[in-house]
């Protein structure tokens, strides 16, 4: 059966081989190999540069730190040290490095901005603001430094150097956004009101981002507009209504609690600026930028958890899924992330195949919330990864009940649903989904080409089936299953030539799929070219057929389809 699945991402890291031994050594700094006193030393730094190409960091980090403990002193040991701790999130040690560093190197810009974050942690905005002015302007410095620089001003209540400091970055279009955000927090936390509503109003007026909607409704609350902070977050959930941050927030001002000021000192105006960066950067697929970033943000501080969030959805792209897992489980039950973190923690736990876990996790998540829908999609999604047909098709029953009123971007869950359904043996049930999908999406080509193949199987409407999986093929015309599907319609229908022309394109599309040689084998005995057909069939039983079709193939192979 052809069937639109999702990818389930097999985590592998790559193989050590030779290669990467051989490289290693030739790029080994000489003072690497003239210190190091024995072979075990050298093999700690070829170690941390093959940990670094595996993305394993805290292997890397560990190794790195060995061969500096023998050379101490080497500048590009430190530099890349210092990044691999703060990729690790082990940011004191990162900063103790790039101070190391900084001696033999003053002008490195990572150096300098960890012995910033270093010193705003310990509450010395002079010496952050000095460590800023050494960041070259270059790059994403060219925004980072200044913000950075002016919250550093900021905790020592030098408003107006502050603020000229941030107006480096104004008039920069794509900067516009961070400048009048923090324009409108540097302004908040100097109590400057006016100045900052001037900001906010700015910062809102080029769209609406949640942290950005958060500060605005906190400035307002803090100062006594409680009712204009509830409409604002009212406001945003109109469009964005799962946003459980945004809830909470709501929920706590109607019962009348007066929130703590968005941003209490210069490090968290640092964090904040930091997240926001890493945001951006994962939303640019940029995430090793980003994650060092977030590592930053969290230094500064601990509790936020936005950042986790960013940081952890960078480390599953980069398919650390238990890695993610780590970052995720620190955020508390109390959290308005929590929920969406342990939803994120029970995916990662399937994706490294501790199905069991994560089946627990969604089914106590969807006991606790007899409406959440979303729980009770991922539990389906992974039951079906794993085969586990009539449990998927049971949970997906449940996020439908929690669904009520479907609209037409539900054709998807009836489309999936459906699909587990007819690989548990309940076509009956199945086939209702695949046309109530259809009536919400006329025209998707996924249900189409399911629904046809399906009928086409079990030869029922036969004629019609083709004539919608033609359909599909005319808005996926490069997709092989589906224009197998549609030659196999032909095939039914008796049209052996149009079929073969069909299934022998579906082949190009899609080499290596058992289904269509074997769909191929048949089309080409029909018109006559038997040889073909058998070399075709041998192709289906070289590539790794399921085990139901396996005996069918061998029986053609050998008798035909005339035997």
């Amino acid at each position: 059966m052809n069937t639109l699945t999702r990818p389930k991402g097999a985590g592998h890291r790559p193989a050590l081989a030779l290669v990467a031994v051989i490289a290693g050594l030739l790029t080994t700094p000489a003072a690497v190999l003239a210190n190091a006193a024995t072979n075990e030393q050298l093999g700690a730094y070829l170690a941390a540069r093959i940990a670094g190409t595996r993305n394993d960091l805290p292997n890397a980090a560990r190794y790195y730190e060995q061969v500096l403990a023998v050379d101490p002193q080497n500048a590009e040991l430190l530099a890349t040290a210092q990044l691999f701790m703060l990729a690790d999130g082990q940011v004191d040690k990162a900063v103790t490095f790039a101070q190391r560093l900084l001696v033999r190197d003053a002008n490195n810009a990572t150096a300098n901005l960890l012995n910033a974050i270093g010193a705003a942690k310990k509450g010395d905005y002079g010496a952050a603001a000095t460590a800023m002015q050494k960041v070259p302007n270059t790059g994403i410095n060219r925004l980072v430094a200044p913000v950075v620089e002016a919250w550093a001003l900021a905790g020592q209540n030098r408003a107006d150097e502050a603020l000229t400091v941030l107006n480096k970055i104004a008039g920069n279009a794509t900067y516009e956004p961070f400048f009048n955000y923090h324009a409108a927090l540097i302004n908040t936390f100097l109590g400057r009101v006016e100045k900052a509503e001037e900001a906010f109003t700015k910062t809102l007026q080029g769209g609406t981002g949640v942290r950005q909607m958060q500060a605005y409704a906190t400035f307002l609350a803090q100062a006594g507009r409680t009712q204009d902070a509830v409409r604002t977050l009212r406001s945003y959930l109109d469009v964005q209504s799962g946003d459980e941050p945004v809830a909470a927030a709501l929920a706590g001002l109607q019962a009348g609690r007066k929130p703590d000021p968005f941003i209490a000192d210069a490090r968290a105006g640092m964090a904040e600026m930091f997240y926001g960066v890493a945001a951006s950067l994962t939303q640019e697929n940029a995430t090793a930028q980003a994650r060092n970033y977030a590592r930053m943000a969290i230094y500064l501080r601990p509790e936020l958890d936005g950042a986790r969030v960013v940081l952890a959805t960078g480390m599953e792209r980069e398919e650390l899924w238990a890695e993610a897992n780590e970052v995720l489980a620190v955020i508390s039950a109390a959290s308005p992330y929590s929920w969406a973190a342990r939803n994120r923690i029970a995916t990662n736990l399937g994706r490294l195949n501790r199905t069991d876990e994560a089946v627990t996790m969604l089914t106590r998540m969807a006991d606790e919330r007899k409406a959440a829908f979303d729980v009770a999609v991922n539990l389906g999604d992974i039951l079906r990864q794993n085969d586990r047909y009539a449990e998927a098709a049971a949970a997906y029953d449940r996020a439908l009940q929690r669904k009520g009123t479907l609209t037409a971007d539900d054709w998807v869950l009836l489309y999936t649903r459906g699909t587990v359904l007819e690989r548990s043996g309940q076509w009956d049930r199945a086939e209702a989904d695949f046309l109530k999908a259809l009536e919400l999406q006329p025209e998707q080509p996924y249900v189409l080409n399911y629904l046809g193949y399906s009928w086409i199987e079990q030869g029922k409407n036969v004629e019609q089936a083709t004539q919608m999986i033609q359909r599909a093929v005319a808005q996926q015309p490069t997709a092989g299953f589906i224009v197998d599907s549609l030659g196999w319609g032909f095939y039914k229908l008796g049209n052996y030539e149009e079929a073969t022309r069909t299934l022998e394109r579906a082949v190009q599309l899609t080499p290596g799929d058992s289904t269509i040689n074997d769909h191929l084998g048949d089309a080409y005995w029909k018109v006559g070219r038997k040889r073909e057909a058998r070399f075709q069939w041998q192709r289906a039983i070289d590539l790794g057929p399921d085990a139901g079709m396996l005996p069918g193939l061998q029986r053609k192979l050998a008798q035909g389809l005339d035997g």
